[in-house]
């Protein structure tokens, strides 16, 4: 797709309690015979967006290929879409100014669980494949395989990932280990991006929120307080599930259900002023908004009316 200029053209301006919300017209970010879902959207380093997009039905594949599309003027016109192998939902920023794909289906591994990563140097439109990948160590109990014959296991790498005030790197991952009937998610930390180990457990198998999957998709987010916040799906169609890390998500409070936001793939971001973002839906999509940073009272938004 070219890249050509053009403007954001506002079309509604809702308000909220403490807050002006504006809403534009939608862009096309691209189109495709097929499947074209599961977009994930990341700032970079230098100011540009990256997008990923799933081309392929959901379900368990022993390589996953994602299509990877690029914007410089803030999401008006986007890249034609390149196609990467083992590129995935989560993307971790490095100190260096690199960036890292983290895959998403994750393998066996002799000393834990992983699978090949793609990395994006610095202020540059490219993906660098690398066979060696990732790797996860220290999970508290057997990880098992999805499907019999198929080397993939039930843990993947999803959500946001964060900074520590250390330097060092977090990220989620979530599957359900040997056993267990649900779902659950740990925060996993390294200092250089690729080795990776289980820093805690975020919510279990146990968790009191309502759900027959279990913790999966997930967001975190720092809130101004300096906490650590975590949202995530329990099940289709039901309310989200939170909790919060006061030590740098060494361990996090029980689980509760969240009143309002609702469904799957959460994500967050946290404004200036400290207001929090949280989108989310299905049906539906919806975008929530808490005013004071505590990520407890949350204003709703309903994109689908404005959009379509």
């Amino acid at each position: 797709m070219a890249e050509n200029a053009t403007t954001w053209t506002d079309t509604a301006t809702v308000d909220l309690e403490g807050m002006r919300v504006t809403l534009s017209e939608p862009v096309l970010v691209g189109r495709r015979r097929g499947y074209f879902w599961f977009p994930n959207l990341w700032t970079m380093p230098n100011g540009e967006l990256l997008s990923t997009i799933s081309p392929v039905p959901d379900i368990h594949l022993s390589g996953v290929p994602y299509l990877v599309l690029w914007s410089r003027d803030g999401g008006l016109t986007w890249t034609e879409p390149q196609v990467s192998c083992d590129g995935g939902q989560t993307l971790i920023h490095l100190h260096s100014g690199d960036s890292i794909l983290l895959p998403y289906d994750l393998r066996p591994r002799a000393d834990g669980i992983g699978a090949p990563h793609n990395i994006v140097p610095a202020g540059q439109r490219v993906f660098d494949y690398v066979p060696t990948g990732v790797v996860i160590t220290g999970m508290p109990a057997p990880v098992p395989l999805i499907v019999p014959g198929l080397d993939v296991v039930t843990f993947s790498f999803n959500g946001q990932t964060l900074w520590l005030e250390d330097g060092t790197y977090l990220a989620t991952a979530y599957g359900h280990f040997e056993g267990d009937d649900r779902d659950s998610i740990v925060a996993v930390e390294s200092t250089d991006g690729t080795n990776w180990e289980v820093r805690s457990v975020v919510a279990d198998a146990a968790c009191p929120v309502p759900g027959n999957g279990g913790p999966s998709e997930s967001a975190i987010c720092r809130l101004q307080d300096g906490r650590i916040m975590c949202v995530f799906r329990v099940e289709s169609k039901l309310p989200f599930g939170q909790t919060w890390s006061s030590d740098e998500g060494r361990t996090w409070t029980p689980a509760v259900t969240m009143p309002g936001p609702f469904s799957v793939q959460p994500s967050l971001a946290v404004m200036a002023d400290g207001a929090v973002a949280l989108s989310g839906g299905r049906p539906g999509l919806y975008l929530w908004l808490n005013a004071d940073g505590t990520g407890q009272d949350w204003q709703q938004i309903d994109i689908l009316t404005h959009h379509n």
